[in-house]
């Protein structure tokens, strides 16, 4: 039953040899790993207004958020053009972490291993947490069930994903295109209005609007431009998802996610330059129960009309789908970190849909616990949002500056001076972020990278230590020590389940021995006469109980056992009878589940089940 529900759910397992047409082409790459970036420009806008109508230069925000936007195009041009090298010289995937491991050493790449599992949780929370922001702002749904509604999408999310790459590609390029199309024309149509028809724009109260003057202070002003700055990075999330996932295009792998790095380069400018603009001369400003986004759509296409409501329904669709890029990138990076010894072994696992089910799975646990602890609030989780991006930004810089000076391959001069001028911005940029974001819960990012290294450091000294315990040694002839091997089988009555596991026990050794736990005096009298009465040629042994536990008698038997002198391994037999139907094992005593739990921390003893099937 439950084999054919999770064929219903997830679809039929796919053979290993289906791994290569389960890689995606250029139209669903940009689908699953540009939904990120693209999404992040539906509160990029509103951040840097947010951090500007709260300065001393209010008056100036439309304008000065203009220029802080055409500042952070600048610096995507840069990101992006580093992150097409990347995806050249690294087509295995990985990004920050690999560039890292083969050209700075072990230390810079767990900062930047740790920083992209940071980013990767807060992509799903902040994702899906801005997208049920953009429902609630059509006023179809009350904010009081925000969290409920997170929670939810997460799961669906997750769901998708274990269906397995291609489908969730499919599930996620409608709504992705929709949204760049609509976002297109609302930006075209505003411009359109703008300059054919400016007297049909219905504008909100003029007072948050002005143009700038005398009277900036210069420090001052640095400062405001550098905060609304900071703020406005989180446009930036998501571009790493590319280089990330490298693995998951079809071959040409490298080819097909450079042209989807620079597709979405490209959209991520317009985009988010176009929604700045309107924002500008709009005279928007940010309100506590509605986006930026959905006032700019209000006024181009107007109230609650079918392409306002459109517009909405798109953005809050790919807030949400922009989390399916963290599950395509996450499982990527755990799998190349438990590869190395630094994450546990179950995240290689492949599961029936040719995905990594363990990974996504976690990250659908860990991206809803933020969630609940945030309440969904966008603006709480964004803060920590952009500081694990940028260092990711810097460290893979820094890799590539240090791989074209060792390798001096064609073209290493342009790289090098695009990856040397990108480390500076990038690692400029992440200072200011977090000097400005420190306080706003950006300091909890940076206690959890460093936690997160420590839990690196101790998987991998453990598989160390696991590894040098059981490894062999030298060459040699090996020699079976002779030894009393002692087979114990646990009865509780005799039945037709005694009888196969006393057979299976005289075939292992031939010092076997029966052992009741006596709890009824009655029901220990009568098991004593059955045996005599089949004539049992195995000893059974009676283990008195005075506090009715099965446990201790049999583990201080197993002590005595054990005591023994030549004593070897002990194996312990329970029969159990296995029922026609899984309910009808609530029915019965599972006692043996707990004896078996408790046996597998003891050393040198070897537990074996013996099972009867029962009929319906």
């Amino acid at each position: 039953m439950l084999s054919n529900l999770k064929r219903i759910l997830f679809g039929a397992p796919l053979p290993s040899h289906r791994i290569e047409h389960e890689r995606l082409d250029v139209p669903a790459g940009l689908a699953i790993f540009a939904a990120d970036a693209l999404s992040s420009t539906a509160y990029a806008t509103e951040e840097i207004l947010l951090a500007l109508v709260a300065s001393t230069y209010a008056v100036h925000s439309g304008l000065i958020s203009v220029w802080v936007a055409v500042t952070i195009v600048l610096l995507i041009a840069v990101v992006v053009t580093s992150y097409r090298q990347v995806i050249k010289e690294y087509p295995t995937g990985g990004g920050a972490y690999t560039i890292a491991k083969e050209n700075l050493g072990k230390t810079p790449s767990h900062i930047a291993a740790a920083a992209l599992l940071v980013d990767y949780i807060l992509t799903v929370a902040v994702s899906v947490s801005a997208g049920v922001a953009a429902f609630v702002s059509t006023g179809l749904v009350s904010s009081d069930f925000k969290t409920e509604l997170c929670l939810f999408f997460t799961v669906m999310i997750v769901f998708v994903n274990l269906r397995g790459l291609k489908e969730s590609g499919r599930a996620f390029a409608v709504p992705a295109y929709l949204f760049i199309v609509l976002m297109l024309t609302m930006i075209s149509v505003g411009i359109w209005k703008l300059v054919m028809m400016p007297s049909g724009i219905v504008l909100p109260s003029p007072q948050a609007t002005g143009t700038a003057g005398a009277g900036f202070g210069t420090v001052a002003f640095i400062l405001v431009f550098l905060k609304a700055f900071s703020h406005g990075c989180a446009g930036l999330t998501g571009i790493e998802a590319v280089s990330n996932g490298v693995k998951s295009f079809a071959e040409p792998a490298s080819h097909r996610a450079n042209i989807t790095m620079t597709i979405m380069g490209t959209l991520l400018s317009t985009i988010f330059l176009g929604v700045t603009y309107l924002a500008f001369t709009f005279h928007i400003v940010p309100l506590a129960d509605e986006t930026v986004v959905s006032q700019v759509a209000r006024i181009v296409f107007g109230d609650q009309t079918f392409l306002y409501y459109l517009v909405q329904f798109s953005t809050m669709v790919l807030l949400i789908l922009a989390a399916n890029t963290a599950f395509a990138g996450f499982p990527n990076v755990t799998n190349l970190l438990a590869h190395d010894g630094y994450m546990p072994r179950q995240l290689m696992n492949i599961g029936d849909r040719l995905v990594f089910n363990n990974s996504i799975i976690g990250l659908g646990i860990l991206s809803m616990l933020l969630i609940f602890l945030y309440s969904g609030d966008t603006h709480s989780l964004v803060p920590l949002y952009a500081v694990g991006v940028f260092i990711c930004f810097t460290v893979s810089q820094l890799g590539m500056v240090k791989h074209h000076l060792k390798h001096r391959c064609d073209g290493w001069q342009f790289g090098l001076g695009i990856n040397t001028f990108g480390a500076g911005v990038t690692a400029a940029v992440t200072l200011v972020i977090a000097v400005e974001k420190f306080t706003e819960g950006a300091w909890i990012v940076f206690i959890a990278i460093p936690l997160i290294i420590v839990m690196f450091l101790s998987i991998k000294r453990h598989y160390l230590s696991v590894a040098k315990q059981l490894m062999v040694v030298g060459t040699g002839q090996y020699s079976a020590c002779k030894m009393t091997h002692t087979v114990l089988v646990l009865v509780s009555s005799l039945n037709k389940v005694t009888f196969p596991a006393l057979e299976y026990a005289e075939s292992l050794s031939a010092h076997v021995e029966a052992i009741h736990v006596s709890l009824d005096h009655k029901a220990t009298e009568k098991l004593k006469a059955a045996w005599s009465a089949w004539e049992c040629s195995v000893p059974l042994t009676i283990l008195e109980s005075p506090y009715r536990s099965i446990n201790r008698p049999v583990f201080d038997y197993i002590d005595e056992v054990n005591s023994r002198p030549n004593h070897g391994m002990i194996t312990i037999i329970i029969p159990e009878f296995v029922t026609k139907k899984w309910w009808h094992n609530l029915l019965h005593n599972q006692s043996a589940i707990m004896i078996k739990a408790l046996l597998r921390f003891r050393r040198g003893t070897v537990v074996t089940t013996v099972r009867y099937y029962l009929e319906a």
